[in-house]
């Protein structure tokens, strides 16, 4: 029987107790514990098991847990006589810097301030400590009580710290959780660098020179050195997508997709899983996103780019949108299957993104957007999978519809969406070579995925009468477009997409234009469906588009 899925569960406690799907990670602990580093910098793209990671070294070390739990029994740290040494010996703090978006940097710190006050309140028992003075009483009490200054945020974790020390006679861990996260969400607003200061006085009174510190761990998306967040930090054991050490500690490798796709009887779609959602290269290791991998799974095997849809892409969606004609042709290029060289910069700074467009690239690799590949003093970069193709088709098609100037060429969008909501088949043919051959011609790789993504973005030209749906799980399969009227008045609209190498002889496109016609016959994809439905099958080869249609009344 295969265990619950850990579906929006990031506590590793939890998953242990429910006896979910746990991808045994403790040999972290094994390899910290040998290192002895003071301060671990974690950077990986989010959804890739840094804040489970920290979950599980929290209840690891911290003492507030007793010591004969069963989470660790039978996971790869339990063989290790030194670190069980320090099992549940530890005070800990724990903080994370999420939900922490701000119109400005007074709103910022009320947010901070509130959850200062969270984490002070788990440690009630210290404002009645015998080991603690008067004066660590009342910064304690000004912290918990939220009235504390903006000089006292910045000693807050420090000063917590000392308190526990005090307290406990026990060095402290400090794990603190996505610390670009605020700074990251502030892209390009003035209070960017006001909100990046805060963090840089906490984050450097609570990891420098801290005599109360047994070590800590941070984590973030991007290594923020240049900004000085870390200076000072001179035993700072830097830990990034490149690094060889921990590189199968963030993300699943092929032996445990194997695994899991054995436990959930899904061996059958193995190549499915690494087409969408393998191709990541951190160190030497190869690994899927572990996100989309077990939300694949929770979705009954249905290919989609979940990871794209679980938080915000704001800095991504500016950089595309602001990219100069050459970045985006480059970004086109990348979008058919090529890969570019590049200089990676892992330290690069936000002030760095305006100074070089070629920095949009170290933004997307550390963000999981693209892989890299040393090649010399540069990167070879790509695009990893199937899911990121799609997001690229999105972006790019996207870009293409808000920012066209030629009028023909919106006109011929209008015309494609017209077509199609008409029956016009001749129509729909022109309009949509109409559109490749302008604009979108360098987009297209011969990959289903980008196809459906472009069509998707485009036919959004639609989403005032339809809500436009791809991908979308019905009959006995799923199929690859649906517009779903929102009047019913409106015909239900689906389209199923195949598409030509580029060997292969055009004479071919009619008959597999007919042959995706009839899959939506075979599947069943109509199920469920009530009056007028239009059906299509479009076979593409580059630019070119064959379109055969059916219409029904259910």
């Amino acid at each position: 029987m295969s265990r619950p899925l850990p579906i929006g569960i990031q506590d590793f406690k939890k998953i242990r107790n429910l006896n979910s799907l746990y991808v045994d990670k403790t040999d972290m602990i094994v390899r910290m514990m040998a290192e002895r580093a003071e301060v671990y910098l974690y950077t990986r793209p989010r959804r890739f098991g840094k804040s489970l990671n920290l979950s599980m070294l929290d209840a690891f070390f911290n003492l507030e847990y007793p010591k004969d739990n069963t989470w660790f029994d039978g996971l790869k740290v339990s063989g290790c006589e030194e670190c069980l040494v320090h099992r549940n010996a530890h005070p800990v703090i724990h903080f994370d810097f999420k939900d922490l978006d701000s119109p400005d940097h007074a709103v910022f710190l009320e947010k901070l301030k509130r959850k200062l006050s969270k984490l002070y309140g788990r440690y009630k028992y210290l404002s009645d400590s015998n080991e603690l003075d008067e004066v660590d009483k009342m910064d304690f009490h000004s912290v918990f009580t939220r009235t504390v200054d903006e000089a006292g945020i910045g000693y807050s974790l420090k000063d917590l710290s000392d308190m526990l020390y005090k307290h406990h006679g026990t060095k402290v861990v400090i794990l603190l959780d996505e610390y670009d996260n605020p700074i990251h969400n502030t892209y390009g607003k003035e209070h960017q660098s006001a909100i990046t200061q805060t963090i840089r006085e906490m984050l450097s009174c609570a990891l420098k020179a801290n005599d109360s510190l047994e070590f800590g761990v941070v984590t973030g998306v991007m290594q923020i050195a240049k900004e000085s967040i870390f200076s000072g930090l001179n035993n700072l054991n830097v830990n990034n997508i490149f690094s060889t050490s921990y590189d199968e500690m963030f993300g699943f490798t092929d032996d445990e997709v194997e695994s899991i796709c054995s436990e959930y009887n899904c061996l059958d779609k193995s190549a499915e899983i690494k087409d969408w959602y393998d191709g990541y290269r951190f160190g030497n290791a190869n690994v899927y996103n572990p996100w989309s991998v077990v939300m694949y799974i929770h979705e009954n095997f249905a290919p989609k780019p979940y990871w794209a849809n679980t938080s915000s892409n704001s800095i991504i969606d500016a950089l595309l949108d602001n990219a100069d004609d050459r970045v985006f042709e480059e970004l086109k290029s990348l979008s058919q299957g090529e890969s570019l060289l590049k200089a990676i910069d892992v330290t690069m700074t936000f002030n760095d993104l305006n100074g070089n467009p070629n920095n949009i690239y170290s933004m997307m690799v550390m963000s999981g957007y693209l892989k890299a590949i040393p090649s010399g003093n540069y990167h070879e970069v790509s695009i990893p999978n199937g899911e990121i193709y799609m997001i690229f088709g999105n972006h790019l098609a996207k870009r293409i519809v808000r920012t066209c100037s030629d009028s023909d060429v919106l006109a011929g969008i209008k015309d494609m969406a017209d077509s199609i909501v008409n029956n016009d088949v001749d129509k729909l043919e022109e309009s949509l070579y109409h559109i490749f051959a302008s604009s979108l011609s360098a987009l297209i790789l011969d990959h289903e995925h980008v196809y459906e993504g472009v069509m998707t973005s485009l036919l959004l030209y639609l989403s005032g009468k339809y809500r436009v749906k791809a991908e979308r799980e019905n009959g006995k399969g799923r199929l690859d477009i649906l517009l779903e009227p929102r009047s019913q008045s409106m015909p239900n609209v689906i389209i199923e997409l195949k598409h030509l190498k580029p060997d292969e002889k055009d004479e071919k496109l009619p008959s597999e234009a007919a042959e995706a016609l009839k899959q939506i016959h075979k599947k069943d994809y109509i199920f469920g469906m009530k009056g007028r439905i239009l059906l299509y099958g479009i076979a593409f080869k580059g630019m070119e588009a064959k379109v055969v249609s059916e219409v029904l009344v259910h």
